[in-house]
């Protein structure tokens, strides 16, 4: 939606010296927009990256300049014309490691990795919670426009008001294992350049939900963690941008394949699969027509989710029953007996 195409990074490789300065930049929590290039602080500087992708790098700290090599890295997570690299996080010295904290710096961290060296980034207020979208420099990614795209679908829907979060996304190359993957500390990456996938979902706003799941769950409910990322994200994307049709949300939801013999309430039959993803969506889809059709459209499974994340204790399969029948009116225990297995998960568009 963007226009920018989805395409795979190419690191150029090879004994080549870069001389890119870049640094802590300011954070302006509070400012409805900041759009931040590196500026000058902690130095730190990937000077080669050699042809068996070992990464040299030139840091400065209190004591004075140093130097560290990081060796065996992947030759799609660096670029020495660029100067970046994404390395293992622990294959860094501590003073790297302890710059990383900060969101706008030249280490930023996020999970097991850390980008070094040149970026450029882009902060939004959504809500209560800040986000921070930061991209390697020489990317096709312009972290303003992905920051402003993810505040313009999601900041109307309130996720979780009473919680403010910062929150990091790192548009990393797809040399990283997933499409996206989000952290406990709301610090994640996404690798796909687009932030529609050209169909139904965008896996910059799964991930970003994710960050803003504040609720824990109980082991019967751990498929509603990807289940409600995928398709609130649906449901967002239907909701907010023209391309994004009901009828394409429920040809996407009955596409998934069946994954026969699945209870979601039991992740030894799901684990290592995709039901989680494809069955508890249509689930959710079911369970969010229902709540439409019964309230004449005046709440969603979105309130819900906001009314999980202000709950002191683990969501269990009864607690999330309550919620849905204390918005219907209704007896809705057909969704116990659809996440324990006992009855076929089914899509069904608004009533």
């Amino acid at each position: 939606m963007d226009g920018q195409p989805v395409t795979r990074m190419q690191a150029a490789i090879g004994l080549v010296s870069v001389v890119v300065l870049v640094a802590v930049v300011a954070l302006f929590v509070g400012t409805p927009w900041v759009d931040t290039s590196a500026a000058a602080d902690d130095r730190v500087v990937v000077e080669s990256v050699s042809g068996d992708a070992t990464v040299t790098i030139r840091y400065t700290d209190g004591s004075g300049s140093s130097q560290t090599v990081v060796a065996d890295t992947d030759p799609g997570l660096s670029s020495a014309v660029d100067g970046w690299a994404i390395v293992e996080r622990s294959a860094l010295p501590s003073p790297l490691q302890a710059v990383s904290r900060t969101p706008g710096s030249s280490v930023v961290g996020f999970g097991e990795w850390a980008l070094v060296g040149a970026s450029t980034n882009a902060t939004v207020s959504i809500g209560e919670a800040t986000l921070t979208v930061v991209a390697p420099a020489g990317r096709n990614v312009d972290p303003t426009r992905k920051a402003g795209f993810l505040r313009q679908f999601v900041d109307p829907y309130a996720l979780d008001p009473d919680t403010p979060e910062r929150v990091v996304l790192v548009a990393a190359p797809r040399g990283l294992s997933h499409e996206g993957a989000m952290y406990g500390d709301d610090r994640g990456y996404v690798t796909i350049e687009a932030f529609w996938d050209g169909d139904v979902g965008s896996v910059w706003i799964h991930e970003y939900l994710h960050a803003r799941q504040n609720f824990r769950l109980d082991p019967e409910m751990t498929w509603f963690r990807e289940a409600s990322a995928e398709y609130l994200s649906y449901r967002i994307m239907e909701e907010q941008y023209g391309e994004v049709s009901e009828t394409d949300l429920q040809a996407r939801l009955e596409a998934f394949p069946a994954h026969e013999g699945v209870a979601l309430a039991n992740q030894t039959t799901w684990r290592g699969t995709s039901a989680n993803y494809h069955v508890g969506a249509r689930l959710l889809g079911a369970v969010d027509a229902e709540i439409r059709a019964d309230t004449g459209g005046q709440d969603t499974l979105i309130d819900v989710f906001r009314a999980m994340n202000r709950l002191d204790r683990p969501i269990t399969v009864e607690t999330f029953v309550d919620l849905v029948e204390q918005r219907t009116g209704d007896d809705e225990s057909w969704i116990a007996a659809s996440i324990s297995g006992d009855r076929t998960v089914e899509s069904r568009g608004p009533s």
